[in-house]
């Protein structure tokens, strides 16, 4: 939960802070790291077995959908003459309510192409990989008993 919190808070640092808009790529991870956060957040504090394990599941499976943008995103800035943006996908994510109530964190804007600078060594989608993998394992390992 506080692992999406800081991930999310660092990509609007890179947005705002740093002029960097996000591509189609980069919005899918952001909503992966919300759904992370939601779904731990509710399993922690829901008492049914149930319904956290239900929660796990669901946050682990969106977080296997951001890493999978992640590689993507990576595969993309890797290979600049392929083209991501300005596609079906970008259009349906821009015309999402939560793209309407909050177009400065959901709207993408910028081309997956577009060259980042790295931080602290790695590129924004290589921390996004980290920081995804690392929140799915922590979801799965918050099952075991206590």
């Amino acid at each position: 939960m506080l692992g999406a919190a800081l991930a999310m808070t660092a990509a609007l640092i890179m947005q705002f802070g740093r002029g960097l808009q996000p591509c189609t790529m980069c919005i899918i991870q952001r909503y992966a790291f919300v759904i992370v956060g939601f779904c731990a957040f509710f399993a922690w504090t829901l008492p049914f077995r149930l319904i956290r394990v239900v929660l796990v599941v669901l946050g682990i499976a969106g977080a296997l959908v951001g890493i999978g943008a992640a590689i993507r995103n990576l595969w993309v800035m890797a290979h600049p003459e392929v083209l991501c943006g300005r596609d079906p996908v970008e259009l349906f994510l821009n015309g999402l309510p939560t793209a309407q109530w909050m177009p400065e964190v959901f709207v993408a804007s910028g081309l997956c192409s577009a060259p980042i600078p790295p931080l602290l060594g790695l590129s924004l989608p290589a921390w996004s990989l980290i920081g995804l993998f690392i929140l799915a394992v922590l979801l799965g390992l918050s099952l075991r008993k206590r």
